[in-house]
């Protein structure tokens, strides 16, 4: 197979989105109006802007489209900030009444755990809702709670005890728990049964800008952005360095294709992790021999993601654990092929588009990734069929999911 048969196709022109203002204006339509906005405390640690995370991203995706809604009153409110990336995210939000609270959110949640502290919404002032876009047990004077539900498989297959006990606190405490996915609920019930008649389905989204073609010359960009030669194709994984991701194993799978041993055809590994997350990824690499060109440049976030997605050969997502997969959907809509691990919640988002393996198996990587480069015509049925499954997973639909089982809950059923 030549190096030119892995170059991805030339950008087809993506459906083009309604206008954000005529299409905001189109979902808000259908919902109710009610005689007055529905009063939104959302509470999140903003320091998550650094190296966001999908949580944090989610929950920008909410607030941001929260802020815009004429049939919500929404305030703000974090703990103290630290991270730079953060402090910049507050202040884009001039506009909108918010309080930042006296000590970090981590350090906040701890003093609720152990103390009398005033509830949240006897800070920051009264609402009929406080929305906390993850798992935080917090404390609510007259408003109700609503948690987002996240990763339960995680929290128990891969954190201490001790998280499976402040989760049962925070799904106890909370009025309305939201989940992710189908897998995830799946999950939450069967771990917290109590929590069965609280929780609804919210789903996770991709950013507007994904489902926008990347232009020429952001494309033409890609490669030096990711230290790679001009025309080189590549794989492309986007994850932290968690060990739940499988990234060494990625690694040794990706090196076992001619291509990758030759230095024909690049990996790239957006994300970082801390020193012992790095260390077997780096020892991988290292073992996959000197020919090999794997690249780990960091995050990359919004235009620089994008074109990175559109100029590669394919998304791989090996996860052992995963509760949605934003990444999927963000090259979805780019029209990139995506070889997914076929466990947990990614077949549930990339559906019939994917081509999946066993994650635990370097020779099924391997083989579904030989499988996904030599079979053009199937690759580009399923990246039409692609972007078709990623438009159903818009902020602004989960947004108005989130307004609508709020409003369903306000006389408490």
């Amino acid at each position: 197979m030549t190096s030119a048969s892995l170059m991805p196709a030339p950008a087809a022109p993506a459906p083009r989105p309604e206008p954000a203002r005529d299409r905001d204006t189109a979902a808000r339509a259908d919902l109710t109006s009610p005689a007055s906005p529905l009063r939104v405390l959302w509470f999140y640690d903003l320091d998550g802007c650094h190296g966001p995370t999908g949580v944090t991203r989610h929950a920008l995706g909410q607030l941001e489209r929260l802020a815009r809604r004429g049939d919500v009153a929404l305030r703000v409110a974090t703990g103290r900030m630290s991270q730079p990336d953060g402090l910049a995210y507050w202040a884009s939000l001039e506009d909108l009444p918010r309080r930042e609270l006296p000590l970090g959110t981590r350090h906040l949640l701890r003093w609720w755990r152990l103390s009398d502290w005033p509830p949240l919404d006897a800070l920051c002032g009264p609402a009929d809702w406080v929305y906390c876009p993850a798992e935080y047990d917090v404390p609510v004077k007259s408003a109700r709670l609503a948690v987002t539900s996240h990763d339960v498989l995680q929290h128990l297959r891969y954190l201490p005890p001790r998280n499976r006990e402040r989760l049962a606190a925070a799904f106890e405490r909370a009025d309305l728990i939201l989940s992710v996915s189908e897998f995830n609920t799946g999950q939450l019930v069967e771990a917290f049964p109590s929590c069965r008649d609280k929780v609804a389905y919210v789903p996770n989204a991709a950013e507007d800008l994904f489902f926008e073609p990347a232009t020429p010359r952001q494309r033409g960009r890609a490669r030096a952005d990711l230290g790679l030669p001009e025309g080189m194709p590549y794989l492309i994984s986007v994850a932290n360095f968690q060990p739940r991701k499988n990234l060494p194993r990625l690694v040794r799978a990706a090196a076992a294709l001619p291509e990758v041993a030759g230095g024909d055809l690049a990996l790239v590994l957006l994300g970082t992790g801390a020193e012992a997350e790095a260390r077997p990824l780096r020892e991988a690499v290292a073992a996959a021999g000197r020919r090999a060109v794997v690249r780990m440049p960091g995050y990359r976030q919004g235009e620089a993601l994008r074109a990175a997605y559109a100029e590669a050969a394919a998304l791989v997502f090996p996860s052992l654990c995963e509760s949605f997969g934003i990444p999927v959907v963000e090259a979805m809509a780019q029209g990139t092929p995506s070889a997914l691990a076929d466990s947990t919640a990614l077949p549930e988002i990339g559906g019939a588009a994917g081509w999946y393996f066993d994650p635990l198996s370097e020779e099924s990587i391997t083989a579904t990734l030989r499988e996904l480069l030599d079979r053009r015509d199937e690759r580009d049925r399923r990246v039409a069929l692609g972007r078709t499954i990623a438009a159903r997973f818009r902020w602004q639909a989960a947004n108005d999911l989130l307004v609508r089982w709020l409003r369903s809950r306000e006389g408490g059923t």
